[in-house]
């Protein structure tokens, strides 16, 4: 072979198609893409890497708080309720109790209910008279010694609930004495 002949690319099996152009490589996916996905990859990276340190710095700074953030309610803690209307337009009642020697009792009763029951109100006025013999029969049917101090809890429960029992327009959620005497 001479030197003249020399070698060319078309020899080989090269062909000027085969050959890439400078600056461009040669694959499946354009280069923007390939930077694309690169610029992707790194910001998932960081998102990932963030919620690791993240998760990781809370667990160690909570660790062995559970539930320590939650304070126990006290037993003796009680709501305190919303303060009632109160109707003071009954009469004193005025009567005697059952025993065989018969005491004289005195009582002064004031009826609570809740705030903004206009109709309830206006029933219980209309009904003072029912409701001041409701309560003059209940508290001569007892005796003196059930008319003490100890007893009034129940004493003011039970004319609620009988009271309660002629009232259509709602209950009413307290009886309370402003005076009640007992005397021999």
């Amino acid at each position: 072979m001479s030197d003249e002949e020399g070698l060319s690319l078309e020899d080989v099996g090269a062909g000027p198609e085969e050959i890439a152009p400078a600056g461009r490589k040669a694959g499946f996916l354009p280069t923007f893409l390939v930077r694309a996905l690169k610029w992707v990859a790194i910001g998932l990276g960081f998102v990932i890497l963030g919620v690791t340190t993240t998760v990781v710095t809370f667990n160690l700074v909570n660790r062995g708080r559970a539930g320590s953030e939650l304070r126990e309610i006290s037993p003796e803690y009680s709501a305190r309720p919303e303060p009632l209307n109160y109707d003071d337009t009954l009469e004193e009642i005025r009567g005697v109790t059952s025993d065989e020697v018969p005491a004289i009792f005195s009582a002064r009763i004031s009826l609570g209910y809740e705030p903004g029951k206009q109709q309830l109100a206006i029933e219980i006025a209309a009904r003072k008279r029912e409701i001041g013999n409701i309560a003059l029969l209940y508290l001569s049917n007892k005796r003196s010694d059930e008319l003490r101090p100890e007893n009034y809890r129940q004493i003011q429960e039970d004319l609620r609930s009988q009271i309660n029992r002629v009232l259509k327009e709602g209950q009413i959620e307290a009886v309370v004495f402003r005076d009640f005497v007992v005397t021999q």
